[in-house]
C-alpha cells in the first residue's frame, strides 16, 4: 500500500496487512475524475502481493454496501458525491406510488408505480433525479437497492395445466 496514505497509521494498527483507507481510495477517486476499474485502482495504488489486491476487493465490496461508492454497469467505481445519485428510504403509498426520502435531508423524491415495483417501503435505495413532473415534484430513478428492509414475502402460488400464478396474501 502507498505510504502516501494520511490514515497509513491508524490502517496498520486495524490490519496486520494494511490497506487503503477508505478517505484515502476517495480522494483518489475524487482526483482523478472518472470512475476506476478495480484492476486500474490496483495499478495506480501500487498495490503488489495478492493480500493487498484482495483487500482492495473487500473494501470497495464495503464502500459499495455503505454507499460511498456506486459499482457501474463496467464495474468501474466512482464515488456516489461525484455522480449526481443520492441515497435515501423508500416511503411507500397505498395507491402504489411512493417517495424517497434523502438521508442528506433534502426535500422528498416521488417515486412512480413502474418504480416501486423494484422496491418495498423501508428500503434503503441509490436514484438519481430524473425529471420534474406535471406537479413540479422531483422524480427519483432508482438506480440499486443497497439495503433491503424485507427479506420475506408472504404469498400463495397456484398450478394450473400450463402456467402458473402468484397472489400476494
Amino acid at each position: 500500500m502507498s505510504k502516501k496514505d494520511p490514515f497509513f497509521d491508524r490502517e496498520t494498527q486495524k490490519y496486520s496487512n494494511p490497506i487503503a483507507s477508505r478517505e484515502f481510495i476517495l480522494a483518489h477517486l475524487e482526483t482523478r475524475g472518472s470512475p476506476a476499474s478495480r484492476n486500474q485502482l490496483i495499478s495506480e495504488l501500487q498495490l503488489k502481493t495478492e493480500e493487498e489486491q484482495e483487500a482492495l476487493r473487500r473494501r470497495l465490496i464495503a464502500m459499495v454496501r455503505d454507499g460511498q461508492l456506486y459499482e457501474n454497469r463496467r464495474g468501474a467505481y466512482g464515488p456516489i458525491s461525484k455522480m449526481e445519485l443520492i441515497s435515501g428510504h423508500i416511503i411507500g403509498h397505498k395507491d402504489g406510488f411512493g417517495f424517497m426520502s434523502p438521508e442528506d435531508g433534502g426535500e422528498d423524491l416521488f417515486v412512480s408505480p413502474r418504480q416501486m415495483r423494484l422496491v418495498f417501503s423501508g428500503d434503503r435505495v441509490l436514484a438519481r433525479i430524473s425529471t420534474v413532473d406535471s406537479r413540479g415534484r422531483r422524480e427519483a430513478v432508482i438506480v440499486e437497492v443497497l439495503e433491503r428492509r424485507t427479506t420475506e414475502v408472504v404469498g400463495r402460488f397456484f398450478c394450473g395445466s400450463r402456467s402458473g400464478l402468484c397472489a400476494s396474501g
